[in-house]
């Protein structure tokens, strides 16, 4: 990145969505979300959510800090990835409501 320079919401997903490519947790696919991104000082906070619900929901965090440290270490980002629900769970538990 360069210095100074402030990236937009929508290229710190894209550089997320890369890091998170080859993490598959408990056979998941990692997605990081457009909504929500936050910009706290160097802080960028990005919410992921899963394809499916982790067996081992450790798996699923530690995908997400290995992806935190490559963040820092490649591209310079401080960014604390924010682990969500699946979609499909979200859509069952508003159905059953």
């Amino acid at each position: 990145m360069a210095a100074g320079r402030q990236m937009s919401e929508k290229e710190i997903v894209e550089i997320v969505g890369r890091y998170l490519q080859d993490k598959h947790p408990g056979g998941a696919t990692l997605e990081a979300l457009t909504q929500g991104v936050c910009h706290e000082q160097d802080w960028r906070y990005v919410s992921v959510r899963p394809s499916v619900e982790p067996q081992r929901r450790y798996e699923y965090y530690e995908a997400l800090a290995d992806v935190e440290n490559a963040l820092e270490e490649g591209e310079h980002l401080t960014v604390l990835l924010l682990p969500t629900a699946p979609e499909n769970i979200e859509v069952q538990q508003l159905n059953a409501t």
